[in-house]
């Protein structure tokens, strides 16, 4: 925890822009309503490779719309054997119809897409108060014709202080990209920290720092209501250059769980749409 911590703050913020924006997003609606503030809740994989199932199996498919017509599809699997957990993910983020110029004019040149993927492998192990995981990734960046691929590693862990309080931290995305063209793609590096508190009845509160390899320091802050057995409310605070508050609520249906996320961005970029269906089962 205190490496982590001291890789949270020493991280530069100087550093050349990076791309592969999707590389940053969090997997589910649910982790987007609470301003991704859960690195340290026991389920956001997308955001902590620590943070797998540790139950029975689970699976979950999410859809979001993006600003300015992106798309994002995001699938996990997740299965534990004792006090490990395997899990499986893929996610496909994509634009189309971008305009092609090479230069001031009236009229495009014609219009291409472009697409970012990734695939990865995942381990988490319990051991007493706990958790780490690792998630390895394949990526695949493709702008017009021009195509690169990379690999990058993700660890993360979380510790229990009691059954009320979690502890977790994250580093994601450390690894390289082949050059696409003539350039390599740096891949956004980030550190997470952060803390969860279900003390409260029917009530959950999440608080995290994250330090990007291209940006500032920023702060989130989310909180859950259980109105009832199936109902929950959400929302989510984060202090960032163009997301402020977000959205959310999911509805518990069986061995069902269906979560939908709204964020609003500035600077008249529009709004994102997020929608996740899991299932969790002693045994899919």
């Amino acid at each position: 925890m205190r490496l982590l911590f001291a890789v949270l703050l020493a991280l530069p913020v100087t550093l050349s822009a990076t791309g592969l924006p999707s590389l940053r997003l969090s997997g589910g609606a649910r982790a987007a309503a609470l301003a991704e503030a859960v690195t340290a809740l026991p389920d956001a994989q997308a955001l902590n490779p620590a943070a797998l199932q540790s139950r029975g199996q689970s699976a979950a498919f999410s859809h979001a719309t993006w600003i300015q017509g992106t798309r994002q599809d995001y699938l996990h699997l997740a299965w534990a054997r004792g006090q490990s957990v395997w899990g499986l993910s893929g996610q496909l983020w994509q634009t189309d119809d971008l305009e092609r110029r090479t230069g001031p004019s009236t009229a495009p040149l014609g219009h291409f897409g472009a697409y970012e993927g990734a695939a990865g492998l995942s381990y988490a192990r319990r051991m007493d108060r706990l958790r780490v995981g690792l998630r390895l990734n394949v990526i695949r960046q493709s702008i017009s014709t021009d195509n690169a691929s990379g690999a990058s590693a993700d660890f993360g862990l979380i510790y229990a202080i009691d059954p009320r309080l979690h502890f977790g931290a994250s580093l994601r995305n450390l690894g390289s990209m082949g050059k696409l063209n003539r350039q390599a793609t740096d891949l956004p590096l980030e550190a997470r920290l952060g803390a969860a508190y279900t003390g409260l009845t029917d009530l959950l509160i999440t608080v995290e720092a994250q330090q990007a390899r291209d940006g500032d320091l920023t702060f989130h802050l989310g909180g859950e209501y259980h109105a009832g057995e199936r109902l929950r409310l959400r929302t989510g605070y984060q202090h960032t250059e163009n997301r402020n508050l977000s959205a959310g609520l999911g509805l518990v249906t069986g061995r069902w769980i269906i979560d939908y996320a709204y964020v609003p961005f500035s600077s008249g970029l529009g709004d994102a749409h997020r929608i996740t269906l899991l299932l969790e089962s002693p045994s899919l």
